[in-house]
């Protein structure tokens, strides 16, 4: 997702709560920024985080079955 698109999404997003279902990487001019957005509230997200946030879910997932 391209960073301005995310800053817009975050913006209109506001603090409602979100619980990350998609994380994309993040580009600006068509660069990897080395971060990661949500689709849905547009948060950043550095790769360790990235890396938690996915984790956390496939525990969450792994509960619920």
């Amino acid at each position: 997702m391209e960073s301005l698109k995310a800053k817009k999404l975050r913006d209109e997003w506001g603090t409602k709560p979100c619980n990350h279902p998609k994380l994309e990487k993040e580009y600006y001019a068509d660069t990897h920024t080395l971060d990661y957005v949500c689709n849905q509230c547009g948060k950043e997200f550095s790769v360790l985080e990235m890396l938690e946030t996915r984790e956390t879910q496939r525990k969450k997932r792994k509960m619920m079955v």
